[in-house]
């Protein structure tokens, strides 16, 4: 078991043409976070996350009313912080991280 914290989500591009994304986050398969953002927004999430296994996969998807869920991109922070990018579906988006060690 781990514990990821996530810092600043900034929403660098969109991926939908009109109205603020309504992104959501998941570790592992769970869903954690949800928001709605536009570009050139900055959100402070400040949360901690529990995860189960030896990685967290993080995997950001912007939801649809229409069709399938747009996947915009998954990361496994593998260092004690950074910056995770997620820039798939013409979409670009970084989240601040940092791995808490039990």
């Amino acid at each position: 078991m781990g514990v990821v914290k996530f810092g600043q989500l900034e929403c660098v591009k969109q991926e939908d043409w009109n109205g603020k994304d309504d992104i959501y986050l998941t570790i592992n398969g769970k869903k954690v976070y949800s928001a709605r953002i536009g570009e050139d927004d900055k959100i402070t999430i400040n949360k901690t996350f529990h995860y189960e296994g030896d990685v967290a996969e993080v995997r950001m998807y912007e939801s649809d009313d229409a069709d399938d869920d747009d996947l915009l991109g998954e990361q496994v922070p593998i260092h004690d912080f950074g910056e995770m990018k997620f820039t798939e579906d013409d979409a670009y988006y970084t989240l601040s991280y940092q791995l808490i060690k039990p």
